[in-house]
């Protein structure tokens, strides 16, 4: 097993990251309603992107559509959850 380095952790929160600010500047602006910016960017990748690798596993053999549609709905669902009320 594979230990990972600085570079590697380095690389694999910036995306998480990125995304909280994203969130954390749509709640600024009222469109999200969120406290709590990076547990609501782990849901809404846990609900788009986790998804989809887990109904598509491989994705050599992974149907788009069938992934779009995924990523879709749960974008969907996030956007249910997360609405300015």
């Amino acid at each position: 097993m594979q230990t990972p380095t600085t570079t590697d952790d380095l690389a694999t929160d910036a995306a998480p990251q990125d995304l909280a600010d994203r969130i954390a500047h749509f709640a600024g602006a009222g469109l999200l309603d969120t406290d709590n910016p990076r547990p609501a960017a782990d849901h809404f990748s846990a609900l788009t992107v986790l998804l989809a690798y887990e109904r598509q596993p491989i994705p050599a053999t992974a149907d788009p559509e069938k992934v779009r549609q995924t990523m879709a709905d749960g974008a969907h669902a996030f956007i249910r959850a997360y609405a300015t009320r």
